[in-house]
């Protein structure tokens, strides 16, 4: 069974990239803005080879940002982590969304801490984590995250003073600062 598969795998056809969709991941690239956004969606929708793919989501993600089209990005990686449950990037990408940019915060949680599940030595992903946990009103467990965030990376911290907020406030055993 397993070779049948194997020689109808080797036998399908390769996918075949248009033209049209290569001049629209190259105008993926270049333009900006709604143009861009536009342009990256009809690249993905008139069918690319598999190694453009990711390149264009990622261009894709970043014209969503830059529009602060919080919804759609948040759609976007939600269809990452449909495609790539295993990526802890993607389910990163994913909390931080629904927590930073949406406000979700439950929301947030599963995929943070999916995140940290699939990718444990990444401090940032325990220190994101922590802030959501925090903001739920779970300082112990906030504590011990960014604990170990600072154990895998002292420096995590240096440069987000909000995050460090959240930390004194945890070390006090007090929720989110307000």
């Amino acid at each position: 069974m397993t070779q049948i598969l194997l020689l109808a795998l080797l036998a399908a056809p390769p996918l075949v990239e248009t033209p049209a969709a290569r001049e629209q991941a190259r105008l993926c690239e270049d333009l900006v803005g709604e143009e861009g956004l536009l342009a990256c969606r009809r690249a993905l929708s008139l069918g690319l080879g598999p190694a453009r793919v990711g390149p264009v989501r990622e261009l894709m993600a970043r014209r969503l940002v830059a529009l602060e089209r919080w919804e759609e990005l948040e759609a976007h990686f939600t269809e990452d982590v449909r495609r790539h449950p295993d990526s802890a990037v993607f389910q990163f990408r994913l909390g931080s969304t629904l927590f930073f940019a949406l406000g979700r915060v439950e929301e947030s949680l599963v995929p943070l801490g999916e995140a940290v599940r699939l990718d444990p030595a990444r401090a940032e992903y325990h220190a994101t984590y922590a802030q959501a946990l925090s903001a739920m009103g779970r300082p112990r467990e906030a504590l011990a995250e960014f604990e170990e965030a600072l154990r895998l990376d002292p420096d995590v911290l240096a440069g987000r003073p909000a995050a460090q907020a959240v930390l004194e406030a945890a070390r006090r055993g007090e929720g989110w600062p307000r």
